[in-house]
């Protein structure tokens, strides 16, 4: 009679040639004999996961790794056996029979990349990253296609859990080892635009196309990222070629609409968007980009109902509440308004500027009687200006004010009634009981249009500053009159923010008002557009002392020497209006919400006078209604010419 081992031979050459019904009987009448028997428990595990019968041969492969826990060769059948489960489970399972196997023989590239891949399906993106890793570095292989679709599967896995940076690792090694597979290129391309390298996503973009022309959702996302850049003519060509290749895909016609929102073709990215939404109606980002092209066009109820429309298709999308807000404040719609506006600091854009502090914030409900709060700047210089307004109304209820903001606005906002300390950003905080970001005050104080703290001034320049501006540049009769033509450039990689490039306009347009006698301009410009007053307006008498101002503080002393302020939509004006000069806005047509769709009289600010633009990017109307009111104002002031 045979013996166990003779038998267990011959079960294994059936299964070797071939002969699996021979192989499976022999392995069951062994079994029968012999239990326990952890070859034979091995083999036919092994034979019933090859013909289908997963779950039995896991079964009696688990038993034999656990009377066989040395044996590497069946921790790893064990794994590739768990992994034919095709469940998440299955595949936890498995990683942890591969690392078994890894611990029994730690340098064999196929087990790390077996561990890659079970933990790449169990969902652990980092892991799986970490282990395909460790297989490149074990293998002499360089160009494996199965390696780079499991360094595709876990740059997936890590994409999915925002891990840009490790995502983006995952799909450069997927590349360097499968040059050809355009989809790699694809998803580097993905991942880097997520990193915040848009020049590194076009070019990985572009070679995707280059591999396979017909990626359709390569050249849609080639759309957006060339806006980023600035380059409008190259993103509308990947826009029109997007849309040929995929007719029916969304964002095609999507990811057109921030291109010709930026180039001021309005009514045709309204076109696109209504395309996109009724290809995919139940898509939040397309009603929020609608609503955002609505108040470019100043129907501000269509854009508030877009926005709600958004947010009732995703109640957690950040960017919709953000979006609506706007909308509502932009319509005059401050109570709520102002609860939308509290979302702002679920979206990413203010990542940047989020303070984290152990003391709660104020809520406005809380009495502040005796207690030190900190209002801290968060946006822009102007948001600062704007509403530190609130400053005395908290020290009236008793509480001791310290402002957070950045140094140039130190010394102005010490002179804020109701201001105990000011400190500028990076240097040591004093001790405070709350704290409250300065865009969240309206709230907390329950601000409607008919409640605007708007008294003024509340913005006041060091008298001594003041004479010193005067001495500086003295009055000679005429109507002295300040000039901002340009806001922040506020660039990202080279290229100027949309908004700024919406609101600015060249010193040379403001040549209409040279040939208004009787006045003397001042230049109260900073940054890049200084350099156009080498190049002004002939006629144009326009003194430049801001080589002399070392602040906001010496902006207010020379703000006060002047007749009149003319500025675009930048920090000057909410300078200007809280020192409660009188201060003309030069407003662009989808304006701020702050000036309400651009209304002339604005109650944020009772000596400005908004001057809004007509159509986008037209300037003229805007100017020619310039020039007539400063012809008045200084008639009415008797300034001699």
């Amino acid at each position: 009679m045979a013996t166990v081992a003779e038998a267990l031979n011959l079960a294994l050459d059936h299964h070797l040639s071939g002969r699996l019904e021979e192989a499976r009987l022999l392995y069951g009448r062994i079994l029968e004999v012999d239990p326990d028997n952890p070859h034979a428990l091995h083999f036919a595990g092994l034979l019933a996961a090859q013909t289908g019968a997963v779950a039995d041969g896991v079964a009696m492969m688990r038993k034999a790794a656990a009377l066989l826990p040395l044996a590497a060769d069946v921790h790893g059948n064990l794994g590739k056996a768990l992994m034919a489960l095709g469940t998440p489970d299955g595949a936890a399972r498995a990683a942890a029979a591969f690392r078994t196997v890894l611990a029994l023989k730690p340098d064999d590239a196929g087990d790390w990349f077996a561990l890659g891949g079970a933990l790449t399906e169990a969902g652990d993106g980092p892991a799986a990253h970490r282990a395909l890793t460790r297989a490149l570095t074990a293998s002499a292989v360089t160009d494996s296609e199965p390696l780079a679709e499991a360094f595709e599967r876990a740059g997936l896995r890590l994409y999915a859990a925002a891990d840009w940076t490790g995502a983006t690792d995952a799909f450069r090694k997927a590349r360097t080892l499968a040059p050809q597979r355009a989809e790699a290129h694809r998803m580097l391309g993905a991942a880097l635009a997520q990193t915040g390298d848009p020049e590194g996503a076009v070019d990985a973009l572009g070679e995707a196309l280059r591999l396979d022309p017909t990626l359709a959702e390569a050249q849609t996302n080639l759309v957006h990222l060339l806006v980023t850049l600035g380059r409008f003519d190259d993103a509308e060509r990947a826009g029109r070629r997007a849309v040929v290749l995929d007719p029916g895909n969304a964002d095609a016609y999507g990811n057109m609409v921030p291109l010709l929102e930026q180039t001021v073709r309005v009514a045709e990215a309204l076109r696109q968007c209504g395309r996109a939404t009724r290809i995919t109606p139940e898509r939040a980002a397309f009603h929020r980009n609608r609503l955002s092209l609505l108040l470019h066009e100043g129907r501000r109820d269509e854009a508030v109902a877009a926005g709600r429309e958004a947010i009732r298709l995703a109640p957690a999308d950040a960017d919709a509440h953000l979006a609506l807000a706007v909308a509502l404040l932009a319509s005059g719609q401050f109570r709520e308004g102002w609860e939308e506006f509290e979302w702002r600091w679920e979206t990413r854009q203010l990542d940047p500027v989020h303070r984290s502090f152990p003391q709660p914030q104020w809520t406005g409900a809380e009495d502040v009687a005796g207690r030190t709060i900190l209002l801290y700047a968060e946006q822009g210089l102007g948001d600062t200006l704007q509403f530190v307004r609130y400053a005395p109304l908290l020290a009236a209820q008793g509480a001791r004010v310290i402002v957070g903001c950045s140094p140039a606005l130190v010394r102005l906002m010490e002179r804020v009634d109701g201001v105990t300390a000011a400190v500028a950003w990076g240097g040591a905080l004093p001790a405070f009981d709350r704290h409250i970001p300065m865009m969240s005050l309206p709230r907390a104080f329950g601000t409607d249009l008919d409640s605007i703290p708007a008294a003024v001034p509340y913005l006041r320049a060091d008298p001594a500053d003041v004479a010193a501006w005067c001495e500086r540049v003295p009055a000679d009769g005429r109507a002295r009159v300040g000039l901002v033509w340009a806001g922040s450039p506020r660039t990202v990689r080279g290229v100027a923010s949309p908004i700024d490039r919406r609101r600015s306009l060249p010193l040379a347009a403001l040549a209409p008002l040279a040939t208004v006698p009787g006045v003397r301009f001042v230049s109260l410009q900073m940054g890049p557009g200084a350099a156009q007053l080498a190049e002004a307006p002939a006629g144009m008498d326009i003194e430049d002392p801001m080589g002399g101002v070392r602040d906001f503080a010496d902006t207010a002393a020379l703000a006060e020497t002047l007749d009149l302020v003319i500025t675009v939509d930048t920090s000057v004006c909410h300078l200007a209006g809280g020192l409660g000069r009188p201060t003309w806005t030069l407003s662009r047509a989808d304006a701020c919400w702050r000036w309400l769709g651009n209304r002339e009289a604005n109650p944020w600010y009772p000596t400005m006078r908004v001057f809004g633009q007509d159509r986008s990017g037209d300037w003229s109307g805007v100017i020619a209604r310039l020039r007539a009111a400063l012809t008045d104002f200084v008639a009415a002031r008797g300034h001699v010419s």
